[in-house]
């Protein structure tokens, strides 16, 4: 894949012509993936590449940097998801107070330069100065072809990262999956934790130092996986304090099932399929190493029975499954 930073006042003339997918794409949801499979249709009987648009950094920064700002993902997870739904090239717009400040007409002839065939964009993409730019300003120009995708819709409602957002939030993982059709996933290294897992319970487990800007589920246990390298692997992943020994900083750490490597300062990704229970403090020791074997049954259950999901999310991050 090809991947170009762009300096809206300094275009390289490098560009082939191209179908672009235009949007910020927080969590590439199914609705994000529609416009790619448009945009895939379109370039292959026109016979060009088909290209992401995207701006970094988020607009928000610019508009409000005092906000601290939190992800589905981050402008690397969005390059991999792009890569795996077939695009050849990945734009990203730098976002400034100036780029911002562009006229509608201005903002198409950037588009323009970039040597853009056919701009595929969603019903409700804003653009230009104050958002003055819609769909009914794209398709007025005459500069390239426009095609506008409808809302993608679940339980009769628009799908979309702010509906996302708060689901995972709430630790409604498997629902938000359900508008991607991959896990959620966070990415982060291994450090050291409490090492509790291996020396009381004899249940061992990788703590996460998670890169700040994710979106964090709410605190209990979850089935997921866990990608090393290469592979996935199934885990039952934590999040919490661990009210039994009570914790005062929250820890996010997972037992990895079928594994025993070494994996301090190594650099992983944690993906959460669903939620087994809330976070719950124990009498005792033995109480709760008895409720974590349970919770491992759990998630090698649930696991195993979701393998469509785990398949596409192996393939998303282009990963092999261990079985």
């Amino acid at each position: 894949m090809n991947i170009i930073r762009i300096n809206h006042k300094h275009i390289p003339p490098v560009f082939n012509k191209t179908v672009a997918c235009i949007g910020y794409f927080d969590g590439f949801h199914k609705g994000h993936q529609q416009l790619v499979k448009q945009a895939i249709e379109i370039a292959q009987k026109k016979n060009i590449d088909v290209s992401i648009i995207t701006f970094d950094p988020d607009p928000w920064h610019i508009f409000k940097p005092e906000m601290k700002l939190y992800h589905l993902m981050s402008l690397s997870d969005k390059i991999q998801v792009s890569k795996s739904l077939g695009a050849q090239n990945f734009y990203i717009l730098t976002f400034t107070k100036d780029f911002a400040a562009l006229s509608a007409d201005q903002f198409h002839d950037v588009l323009h330069q970039m040597n853009i065939d056919t701009l595929v964009c969603g019903f409700d993409f804003r653009y230009g100065c104050k958002n003055a730019g819609n769909v009914e300003t794209l398709k007025k120009q005459n500069l390239f072809d426009v095609v506008v995708v409808d809302s993608i819709n679940e339980d009769n409602k628009k799908i979309s990262s702010s509906r996302i957002e708060p689901m995972i939030l709430e630790g409604n993982v498997y629902d938000a999956n359900h508008m991607t059709g991959y896990i959620y996933s966070i990415h982060g290294k291994i450090v050291h934790g409490f090492k509790r897992g291996s020396t009381l319970l004899n249940i061992p487990t990788a703590n996460l130092l998670v890169d700040e800007e994710y979106v964090i589920p709410n605190t209990g246990v979850y089935a997921g996986c866990v990608s090393v390298d290469d592979t996935l692997y199934y885990a039952m992943i934590n999040i919490g304090k661990n009210p039994t020994f009570e914790n005062e900083i929250q820890t996010i750490e997972a037992h990895i099932l079928n594994f025993d490597q070494d994996l301090y300062e190594k650099e992983v990704r944690f993906y959460f399929y669903k939620k087994i229970r809330d976070e719950k403090k124990f009498k005792n020791i033995d109480e709760l190493k008895d409720q974590l074997v349970s919770d491992i049954k759990t998630t090698q259950n649930i696991m195993t029975s979701s393998n469509e999901v785990v398949k596409n999310t192996a393939k998303t991050w282009d990963k092999k499954l261990f079985m």
